[in-house]
Parts: C-alpha cells; sequence; structure tokens
C-alpha cells in the first residue's frame, strides 16, 4: 500500500523536471545578454541603417552581431515562455496570456534579423542603387511590417503582463518585478524617433539593466521550483 504525500514531504523530482528547469533558466539569463551583444557589437544608433552599421565595423563585430543576434532568437520566446509558467499554477489564466504573447513576441526576431543579414551583404557585394531600393523594399515589406508589429505588441505585452503577474503571486520581489514590467512602456519610448542620441543610449542600456534585475530573481525561482503539491494561498 502506497501511502499519500504529507504536506512535510515532497515528492521525487524527476530528471527530466531538472533539466527543463535549468534550461529555461539559463535561457532566461542568456537572452539579454544575447541581445546586448547583438546590439552593440553594432553602434546603437546605426541599428535602423544596417548596411552603414556592418560598414562602419569590422568582421569581428559583423560576427558577433549576428551570434547575438541567432542566439536571441531561440532564447528569447524560451525564456519567456519560462518566466510565465512560472505563474501557470496559480494563475493560469495570465500565465497562458503572458505565454501566449511572449511566443508571439519574440519569434518573428529571427526573422527581423534578416533584415540585418541582407544590409551586411549588400556592403560585402557592394552598394548600389538598386541594392539600396531593395534593402528598403525589403524592410518596409508588408510581411516585414506583420512581424514588426507582432514583435512589438508581444514584446512589450509579455514584459508587463509577466511582471504583474511575478509582482502578485510574490515569487519574486515585487521590486524585481515591477522592473521587468517597465521594460515594457519604456521600449516603446525607445521606438519614439530623438535627435538626442545621449537620450537614446541611455534609454537602451536602462531598458537592459531592468531587464537583468527582474530576470535574475525569476531564474532562481525557477532553479527552486518544486511544485508543491498543495497551492499556496494568493496575496490578499
Amino acid at each position: 500500500m502506497t501511502l499519500p504525500i504529507t504536506h512535510g514531504e515532497q515528492a521525487p523530482i524527476s530528471i527530466a523536471f531538472k533539466v527543463q528547469r535549468y534550461a529555461l533558466a539559463a535561457c532566461m539569463l542568456l537572452a539579454p545578454l544575447s541581445v546586448i551583444l547583438f546590439v552593440y557589437s553594432w553602434a546603437p544608433d546605426l541599428l535602423r541603417a544596417p548596411i552603414l552599421a556592418s560598414a562602419q565595423v569590422g568582421p569581428v563585430r559583423n560576427a558577433l552581431h549576428f551570434i547575438g543576434g541567432v542566439a536571441a532568437s531561440f532564447f528569447l520566446p524560451l525564456g519567456f515562455l519560462g518566466m510565465s509558467l512560472l505563474g501557470m499554477r496559480r494563475a493560469p489564466w495570465l500565465a497562458t496570456i503572458s505565454t501566449t504573447l511572449s511566443l508571439l513576441g519574440w519569434i518573428p526576431w529571427g526573422a527581423l534579423v534578416g533584415i540585418d543579414v541582407l544590409g551586411y551583404d549588400i556592403f560585402q557585394e557592394g552598394l548600389t542603387p538598386q541594392l539600396a531600393t531593395l534593402w528598403a523594399h525589403f524592410n518596409y515589406d508588408p510581411v516585414m511590417l506583420v512581424y514588426l508589429i507582432t514583435y512589438i505588441i508581444g514584446g512589450v505585452g509579455c514584459r508587463i503582463l509577466i511582471g504583474v503577474m511575478l509582482a502578485r503571486l510574490r515569487l519574486i520581489p515585487a521590486w524585481s518585478a515591477w522592473a521587468l514590467a517597465l521594460t515594457g512602456p519604456l521600449q516603446i519610448l525607445s521606438f519614439v524617433p530623438s535627435p538626442l542620441l545621449a537620450i537614446r543610449n541611455v534609454m537602451g542600456v536602462l531598458i537592459f539593466a531592468l531587464w537583468i534585475i527582474g530576470t535574475l530573481p525569476a531564474a532562481l525561482a525557477m532553479i527552486k521550483n518544486r511544485q508543491p503539491p498543495e497551492l499556496a494561498p494568493l496575496p490578499a
């Protein structure tokens, strides 16, 4: 006869579950780091002009830029998926919406990196008016605009919802959760054109700092997550 698990005991955790937890926690931490590599390997103020940006840096920085971009295309959706799953047991609807926005928002990242790839290839082949027109047409193609809009809505929305969820469930310190949520509105402000380069640079550094502040405790919570058999009560 098998005795039921008491409140003071916990069921053994499978190796597969441990691997999942550590992999998702790693993706949470590697997501902002890979995006930082992607952004700062080129001049941040030239990210919207990839032909010029790729021409102004050497082969090493170009290689680092695309390594960061490709790595982020994997780490971003998985990292935010992991943070969404932290609240699945106690706030399933909020976690489900966060998961949906995370996947919809970050999966297009890989397609958007293609804009930089095309700009780099044009630089390698030699810039001509025809190739410059091709890049502009590709950049403003309706398909790419759909990817961009989805990326903005999903990427911003998932950060806000995940931050609110983690703060409400007290899964991580409130200041850390709200730091993550704040990166969403700040990201919207970063898309607003500004003639002051210093303001854009400060905004970018602030977003990455808040992002890391939010993800470090979330990654630790994922590692410590043991799926308790009994749900803890929601805070009043």
